[in-house]
């Protein structure tokens, strides 16, 4: 974590970026070459930065990819299930977000392994 803000930027547009906390971030979501960061209800914000870019500077932050469009904050994952017996996992946000994310096959173990054993 960094340990003299604890805080995250958004790089929204060239020169600009946009402190955030990084609890208020739910997920990330990949749209070409940038990503959309998800926040707390309907906000969100568009960073100039690949998915793959933005999770490597926020993983200090608990940051995992899940989906090769998709990272979610730990912190903010209520449930890890499968959609169906044997079949593929996904993850539900706490509220007030509730939103369901794929995961990739190969990505379940890695998820599972953040919380423990």
């Amino acid at each position: 974590m960094n340990s003299l803000t604890d805080r995250m930027i958004v790089w929204v547009a060239v020169g600009r970026g946009v402190v955030v906390e990084p609890d208020d971030v739910y997920w990330l979501d990949a749209e070409g070459a940038a990503t959309w960061v998800r926040l707390r209800g309907r906000d969100r914000l568009r960073d100039r930065r690949s998915l793959g870019k933005v999770v490597e500077a926020l993983a200090e932050f608990g940051f995992l990819r899940v989906h090769k469009n998709h990272a979610v904050n730990l912190r903010r994952v209520q449930e890890i299930r499968r959609r169906s017996p044997g079949g593929d996992w996904e993850v539900k946000l706490e509220p007030p977000v509730n939103r369901v994310l794929p995961v990739a096959r190969g990505r379940e173990r890695e998820l599972l392994a953040a919380f423990g054993p």
